[in-house]
């Protein structure tokens, strides 16, 4: 007999759970998204509640590993059963509607069943990138206060296990180790086969509104923050942005290659929620590996990618990126009918040239976007804006407002670049116990994202860059995100970041940090000259250009220009 999970009415406005010390929200915006329809009576759990109910048989997920094929399928019947054992195993190790619960994985069946079920169990998820190293595990686990943590014994020749051995004792509220795989269990550690064959029961009541998940930012800017989001802001944005884009382009149904670290935001949210909101497929891959994820997309005729540009730069230099008309074209399943409908490019700046460039090679619709941890995705092209908008960012999607703020504080004029502020039922609640940093992240309501926009007389959104990635050289800012875009499109350059370098005269100079393609060499005369020839201003030329193998990122594809600073600022 299927245990269906609960959830509870609305609460009052007054008595809401997203209004917490930490959070953004006041009585009168709880009341306003519960009026106007921009919160739903949904949990995340409901997605699949929901998915299995219509489509009990049809493929919930499939788990590859980047050296090995295929290791795993279930349908969603089947999942809807795990994952009301794993709730039920949760509940057993004492864990209640709010206690934190991270999970520590690589991406396949187990993490996306474990999200759904810290959600039945009412539990607050927080995800940690599996290749995160002690450092970062101890920060997130200690800001989280995480109960318990599910982990691997082993992965890729490291223990995750023997790493939070040792730093245990200095996390006291993590009371469990939850191990999946073999290894001597000590104190406090049991085997994840112990959750998988719990007995399923009815779980504890859950309020849409209430905290459940805290996601930490990537850091490649200062020290993580802890991002609430509760099941009504979260349903918000998918909402929002499946609306923007229209379902169907995304697949029907939607085969979804999660290539993106589950433990990070885009992996959660555009990997394992999303598939389960279209009642689609979530197809995992353990590790990036362009030529893996190529056979797979093959194999599962994957029909939607959401990641950094970072993915689909190293797609295109695999044979899906053969030119038109190939006979193994890009996304072509063995029939050679065309499979992959959409790639979207989210969590880093996106290169102008790459999207139409990588439409025409890849057969497939490119759709720029930009979010954040803080609010999944705000900003995004469409197909209905047409070709032309590729070269921008796109529209706000519906239910996030934007605002250009410029130097005076007053709104920047159309065309003129300003701080990019956002609102909207999908924002995030606030920084988890730490009500200072959300007071400040705020402005009259208005979040301030750190990036700098323009909006044109069409409305279309083009960002300029982090405001912390600004280059102000004698007072001038240099646009770091076009001369970026016309680096990545070089033919000899396959990667480029520009960062600002300390000047005692000008204050900073650019510096372009590029990785040649296969044996070329370039100078800094050449590549001036190149950006000259394609329309730059002499006025926003790097001065110094520092070759290298590999630019250093996240594991989500974002550049870590913290360390390029240091390494190239001395």
């Amino acid at each position: 007999m299927r245990v269906t999970a609960s959830t509870q009415p609305y609460a009052a406005p007054a008595t809401h759970p997203g209004l917490r010390p930490d959070s953004r929200l006041t009585p009168g915006l709880v009341s306003r998204y519960l009026a106007d329809g921009s919160w739903a009576r949904r949990t995340l759990r409901s997605f699949l509640d929901d998915a299995a109910d219509a489509e009990p048989d049809r493929v919930a997920a499939v788990a590859y590993r980047s050296d090995g094929g295929r290791v795993g399928r279930v349908t969603y019947s089947e999942l809807d059963e795990l994952v009301h054992r794993l709730a039920a195993g949760l509940a057993d190790l004492g864990i209640a509607p709010g206690d934190g619960v991270a999970v520590m994985l690589p991406n396949g069946l187990e993490f996306g069943a474990l999200i759904f079920a810290i959600n039945e169990a009412g539990a607050v998820y927080t995800g940690i990138p599996v290749a995160y190293g002690e450092r970062e595990m101890r920060s997130i686990l200690r800001r989280s206060r995480a109960r318990a943590l599910v982990l691997p014994a082993s992965f890729r020749g490291v223990s995750p296990l023997g790493v939070a051995r040792g730093i245990r004792h200095a996390l006291p509220h993590l009371e469990h180790l939850v191990v999946l795989g073999d290894a001597d269990l000590g104190p406090g550690e049991l085997s994840f086969e112990v959750l998988r064959h719990a007995k399923p029961r009815r779980g504890p009541a859950v309020d849409p509104g209430a905290l459940c998940h805290v996601g930490f930012t990537s850091g490649t800017t200062g020290e993580p923050k802890g991002v609430m989001n509760t099941h009504q802001t979260l349903e918000a944005v998918l909402r929002g942005w499946v609306g923007h884009v229209d379902a169907h382009h995304l697949g029907q149904p939607l085969v979804n290659l999660v290539a993106s670290p589950v433990g990070h935001h885009t992996g959660f949210l555009w990997g394992v929620l999303m598939a389960a909101y279209l009642r689609g497929t979530a197809v995992y891959l353990d590790r990036w590996d362009p030529a893996a994820a190529a056979e797979v997309i093959r194999a599962e005729a994957v029909t939607a990618l959401v990641g950094a540009p970072t993915f689909l730069q190293d797609l295109m230099h695999t044979d899906l990126g053969a030119e038109p008309g190939a006979e193994r074209g890009a996304g072509r399943d063995d029939a050679g009918s065309m499979s992959l409908r959409m790639v979207v490019l989210a969590g880093a700046p996106v290169p102008r040239a790459l999207p139409a460039e990588a439409s025409a090679r890849l057969g497939c619709q490119v759709c720029p976007a930009w979010g954040m941890t803080e609010y999944g995705i705000g900003i995004s092209w469409a197909p209905s804006l047409g070709e032309r908008a590729l070269v921008t960012d796109g529209r706000p999607v519906p239910g996030c407002e934007v605002r250009i703020v410029g130097s005076d504080e007053g709104p920047a004029e159309p065309g003129q670049p300003g701080d990019l502020e956002i609102r909207g039922a999908g924002l995030f609640l606030g920084y988890f116990e730490q009500p200072e940093a959300t007071a400040a992240a705020f402005s009259d309501g208005w979040f301030r994202t750190g990036d700098t926009a323009l909006v044109d007389s069409d409305g279309l959104v083009h960002l300029q860059g982090r405001t912390k990635d600004i280059i102000i050289r004698g007072g001038e800012n240099i646009p770091v995100v076009d001369v970026e875009s016309l680096l990545f499109a070089h033919p000899d350059i396959v990667d480029a970041a520009v960062i600002g370098v300390p000047d005692p005269r000008l204050g900073e100079r650019a510096c372009a940090v590029v990785v040649p393609a296969g044996g070329a060499r370039l100078d800094l005369a050449g590549v001036t000259g190149y950006l000259l020839d394609n329309g730059l201003s002499k006025h926003f030329l790097p001065e110094r250009l520092e070759v290298v193998e590999q630019i250093p990122k996240t594991a989500s594809g974002k550049i870590r220009k913290v360390e390029l600073r240091e390494r190239f600022g001395g």
